[in-house]
């Protein structure tokens, strides 16, 4: 599956029982919404570019070869200051689109 958005894209490499991993392109300047996943864990690889995340509340600048893990319930975004891309790899039995809460965020 692959999708074009307004803030970049994305590509599903690899879906199992309990994982996907995702290819996610960030568009300069542009990001994910600031969110928690109640049902699964997210691991983030950054295959390229620069940026910063944002991790319940705490602010981390990002480049290639940076590991970001976020727990189930955790609060995360990516924000790219350049074309940011990623690997997201979603860990959990009960893996869906609807396991997204999103929150304003204030930094």
């Amino acid at each position: 599956m692959f999708a074009e958005k307004s803030w970049g894209s994305f590509k599903v490499i690899d879906v199992e029982t309990e994982s996907m991993t995702i290819k996610v392109t960030l568009n300069a300047g542009h990001s994910m919404n600031y969110h928690s996943h109640r049902n699964r864990d997210e691991v983030w690889v950054v295959i390229s570019g620069e940026g910063k995340t944002i991790v319940d509340g705490m602010e981390q600048k990002v480049k290639a070869g940076d590991v970001i893990t976020m727990s189930a319930g955790c609060r995360h975004t990516v924000i790219a200051d350049t074309e940011l891309k990623l690997i997201e790899v979603q860990l959990g039995t009960d893996i869906n689109v609807h396991d997204k809460q999103k929150f304003a965020l204030e930094y």
